[in-house]
Parts: C-alpha cells; sequence; structure tokens
C-alpha cells in the first residue's frame, strides 16, 4: 500500500516538473499580437468571430509569428499610416488657406461693391436733395409748362424735366408719390421757375390761380344762354353742348338758395339759369368745365343783388326849417329826401315783388329799350299793361289789351328774329299770353333791373322805336292809346 503511494507521489511530480518545463518554455511577446489575434486567443469562443470556419487558437495549435517579419510589417504600416495622415493633414491646411484666400477675396469685393453702392447711393440722394430744394439747376429763367388734360404723375414728370424745371425725375416721382395722397393736375398752361422745390411745383401744378392761358371775355347785357355758349366754345373756354345743358339743371341749386326757392318752381322755361348769369367781363381758362364757367356768373350775380347793398331813396318829407320860410307858399317848412342802403333783393321786396318777377321784367326791359332813360318809360309800360289783369285787361281809356305785354322779342326766344327756325312758335309770346313769362329772355344788368324796381310814372300803355342810323340815335315814341301807338309806328318807319 505504501509503495503504491510512494510511486504515484513520484509519477505527479514527474508530470509536475514536465509542465513547468514546457510553460517556462512557452513565451509570447504581446505587443507582437494584432488586435484580431489577440481576441482570438483572449476571446476564443466569442460569437461575433470572423464567418470563416477557422479553428480556435489554443495553447497547443498557436503558431508563434515570426517576429522580424512581424516589426517589418508592423513598420511598413505605420510608415504608411503617418504619411496617410500627413498626406491629410496637408490637405486639410491646404483647403484651409484656399478658403481663406476665397474669403478675403470675398470680403474685398464685397468692400469694394458695398463702397460703390454707397458712393452711387450718396450723389444719388445729395443730387436728389439738390433737386428737391431747386438748387442747382443752372441760371434762373422763367418756363411756360403746359400740362395737358388728365395728366398723370408720369407726363407730368417728363414734362417737367424736359423743360428743366426739375432735374431727376425718379427723386420727383418717388416724392411725389410718398409725400402726396392725390395727384390730380390740371390742365392748361402755367409760367414757372426752374428753382422752385418739389413741394411748390406740385402744388403750383394742382392749383388752377397759377394759369397763364386765361382768355378775358365781356358780356353784355341782353345776351341769352344760347349767345354766351356760342361765345365761350369760340374762345374755347368749355363745351357749348355741356354748357347748355347745366343750364338747365338742378345741379346748382345746393349752393344758390335764389334758385332753389325761386326758380325751380317754375314750369316751361327754355333754360333755367337765363336770367341770372350776369352780363360782365370774366377771366376763364380754355378748356375749364362748363361747371367752374357757371358759378363764375352766377357768383357774380348773387353778389350783386344779394349782398351789396345801395343808396335808395326812401320817400320826400317835410320838415319844420325856420330858416327856409317862404313868402310865396307862406311855410316855414322843407322838403327833404330820405336814404338807406339796401340789397336789390330787400328792395324788391319793399316793392311788393319777387325776384323772379323782377329778372323778368328787367329782362324784358332789357332787350327792348334804346338807352338807359328809355328803361324807365319802358318799365312803365309793361308795369301798367301788368296792372290791367286786376281790371279784366282793360286800360284806363278803356281799350281792351286782355293783359299782354306785347313784347317783339318775346315772340322769337330762346332764339333771337334772324336765328328763329322755321316754324318755330315760342311760349314766351307776350302777344299771346297774359301777363309774364315763364322766366327771362336775356340776362338784364344792372340798370334793367334798377328800372324794373322803380319805373317812371306814366299812363302810357304802349312803345315803339326808330332804328338808330349813322346820323342819329335810336327813338323812342311812347302812347297811352292805341291810336296814339298807330300814328308813332308811322313816325318810326315801322308801318
Amino acid at each position: 500500500m505504501s509503495d503504491d503511494l510512494h510511486s504515484n507521489d513520484e509519477l505527479e511530480k514527474k508530470l509536475g516538473a514536465n509542465r513547468r518545463e514546457k510553460v517556462e518554455s512557452f513565451s509570447l511577446n504581446i505587443t507582437d499580437i494584432d488586435d484580431d489575434d489577440y481576441d482570438d486567443i483572449i476571446f476564443p469562443d466569442d460569437p461575433e468571430d470572423d464567418e470563416d470556419d477557422e479553428p480556435e487558437i489554443g495553447v497547443e495549435n498557436f503558431t508563434v509569428p515570426s517576429r522580424k517579419n512581424d516589426d517589418d510589417s508592423k513598420r511598413s504600416e505605420k510608415e504608411q499610416e503617418r504619411k496617410r495622415k500627413a498626406a491629410l493633414k496637408a490637405e486639410r491646411k491646404r483647403k484651409k488657406k484656399k478658403v481663406r484666400k476665397n474669403g478675403c477675396v470675398s470680403r474685398v469685393i464685397w468692400l469694394v461693391v458695398v463702397a460703390v453702392l454707397g458712393v452711387f447711393l450718396a450723389q444719388f440722394l445729395l443730387v436728389g436733395i439738390n433737386d428737391l430744394l431747386g438748387i442747382s439747376r443752372g441760371e434762373e429763367e422763367t418756363l411756360i409748362i403746359q400740362i395737358p388734360d388728365n395728366a398723370d404723375i408720369d407726363q407730368v414728370t417728363d414734362i417737367l424735366h424736359e423743360n428743366g424745371v426739375i432735374s431727376n425725375e425718379s427723386y420727383f416721382k418717388l416724392y411725389a408719390k410718398v409725400t402726396k395722397d392725390e395727384l390730380n393736375f390740371n390742365k392748361g398752361a402755367y409760367e414757372m421757375k426752374n428753382n422752385m422745390d418739389y413741394e411748390a411745383i406740385i402744388n403750383y401744378l394742382q392749383s388752377n390761380t397759377n394759369r397763364v392761358d386765361t382768355v378775358q371775355l365781356q358780356f353784355t347785357e341782353g345776351m341769352t344762354v344760347l349767345e354766351i355758349a356760342d361765345k365761350l366754345a369760340e374762345n374755347e373756354v368749355c363745351s357749348k353742348d355741356e354748357f347748355l345743358k347745366l343750364c338747365n339743371s338742378d345741379d346748382f341749386d345746393k349752393d344758390f338758395t335764389f334758385l332753389k326757392d325761386g326758380r325751380s318752381k317754375l314750369s316751361g322755361v327754355y333754360y333755367k339759369l337765363e336770367g341770372y348769369l350776369f352780363p360782365d367781363t370774366y377771366e376763364f381758362y380754355h378748356g375749364e368745365s362748363a361747371k367752374t364757367t357757371i358759378y363764375r356768373f352766377l357768383n357774380n350775380y348773387e353778389a350783386r343783388v344779394y349782398y351789396t347793398k345801395q343808396r335808395v331813396e326812401i320817400k320826400e318829407q317835410e320838415e319844420y326849417d325856420p330858416y327856409a320860410y317862404n313868402p310865396d307858399t307862406d311855410t316855414d317848412t322843407r322838403k327833404t329826401k330820405k336814404y338807406e342802403k339796401l340789397t336789390i333783393e330787400e328792395q324788391a321786396k319793399k316793392q311788393g315783388m319777387t325776384m323772379d318777377e323782377v329778372m323778368i321784367l328787367a329782362s324784358m326791359i332789357q332787350a327792348e329799350a334804346a338807352n338807359k332813360e328809355d328803361m324807365y318809360n319802358v318799365s312803365s309800360v309793361f308795369h301798367n299793361r301788368l296792372d290791367t289783369l286786376k281790371s279784366g285787361g282793360y286800360t284806363s281809356y278803356g281799350e281792351y289789351i286782355k293783359g299782354t305785354l306785347g313784347s317783339d322779342p318775346t315772340i322769337y326766344y330762346p332764339y333771337k328774329k334772324n336765328t328763329v327756325p322755321s316754324g318755330f312758335e315760342s311760349t314766351y309770346d307776350t302777344y299771346k299770353i297774359e301777363g309774364l313769362p315763364a322766366g327771362p329772355d336775356c340776362n338784364p344788368g344792372m340798370d334793367a333791373i334798377q328800372a324794373a324796381l322803380y319805373p317812371n310814372d306814366t299812363n302810357y300803355y304802349f312803345f315803339c322805336h326808330k332804328a338808330a342810323t349813322e346820323d342819329s340815335e335810336a327813338e323812342a315814341f311812347y302812347a297811352a292809346t292805341a291810336a296814339d301807338h298807330e300814328y308813332n309806328l308811322s313816325r318810326a318807319g315801322l308801318k
């Protein structure tokens, strides 16, 4: 038993000595092993091994690579890696240098562009501001600028630039559009200076008061609406058709109470504004609107009739004056006249007349009378005839005249005798109608209006005129009876 144990101990010692010898003879340089070999050795059963079914490396089948070959291979790989890294570094350095170079060039170009734009902008602003203020447009001169009808900002700018009123078209357009809500330019000719600033130029062209294309026309007393329209059209003031259309419209009622309160109630008138286009000398613009033209006439009429006061004799009265003793009459009183200032409208009220009645009578007086003195006698004839309406159409001499006024110009109205169309019959004919016609038959002046208000105190019912000749003025004849009137017609050469 002991022998067997002794034999076993010796065997184990031998086996252990052999193992130690093998282990001691095994040497492994870890640094010479690739990463893959290292993984195979350390993790022989790793499931993520290469897909190739290579045998597991163990102590029994591991072959130690040649150290010399391995060192050469490693050095070659490291040298290649070093060169690759050096090449990459050099490439990156080259690219950075190129980027820096390109960046510098771009910045230089950008700075140059900004500088150039800045110069142009500064020059634009300087030139524009100088032009805006009217500076540096050369020697001062006066220019006539013609603006067409319905001109827009582009047309106006071109005209101003071509005539030297402005220097910078773009700046003027910009200023006009930024500063003005509405750019409505009036047609016409303007006298302008070449050193005006933009604000003055725009305001100047938007006001008719600055126009120089004006025409001065005189409209004499007794002209009709048709004659006035013809004269306006001949002088290129406004359209004849538009003027006549407006003269028979209600467009002006809101501005003139005398039209709204009086004329709007009348019927059968040919032209509503006939009689109210006050005869005077007016200044018009070429091509102005017919409405503007009519406003000139109506404004003048309103000012003359409703706002201008005149010194009027009210009545003659007797006052006690001890120094005025007259032995022939044995009285110590004297007659004095009393005056007050009244408008035409106020005078008409005192006379118990409406302004429509005054204007109709005044127009007939204006159309018939030979002169101012004649007007007051003609007026007396018309007033006396109107009075016959109260007595059934009979004069104070018992002659029947039916309350007619018998005025020749009314036969042809709204035309003149030599222009009346064939077959035309006027509704204003005072040989056929009783009393006053529907409206005035012309536009009377102030003398005729005064005569209509204050007729002479006569017993005349008839009148006629002998036409003027080169050697003599027109002569008037008045009569109280029809027989006397027939005699006067012979004297006047009318029979």
